[in-house]
């Protein structure tokens, strides 16, 4: 997600979640790959993320990533800071 600066830029604006990210999984093949997370997302919060791309591949009988991306100090509302030319920096969401 954050390798494709549009959806990374609707995903700042709200517009797209880690459900709608799933949705599309379902018809697509991406599953959730970069995806930035509030640096204070936990064990079990990860787990059920995890758990939701695991039941897609398996329902669709499909290989989907989870590539998931916790941010170090920040929190839901603020912007990532990555310096890496391939990824698009953003606004992180709160978690579901």
């Amino acid at each position: 997600m954050l390798e494709d600066s549009r959806i990374a830029l609707r995903f700042g604006e709200g517009r797209l979640s880690i459900d709608s990210l799933l949705s599309y999984s379902s018809v697509c093949g991406t599953g959730l790959d970069t995806l930035p997370l509030p640096g204070e997302v936990s064990d079990d919060q990860l787990a059920k993320i995890v758990g939701d791309v695991a039941s897609l591949a398996a329902k669709w009988q499909k290989p989907l990533t989870a590539r998931l991306l916790p941010v170090p100090g920040r929190t839901a509302g603020e912007t990532t800071q990555f310096e890496s030319p391939f990824l698009t920096n953003t606004v992180l969401q709160p978690l579901p």
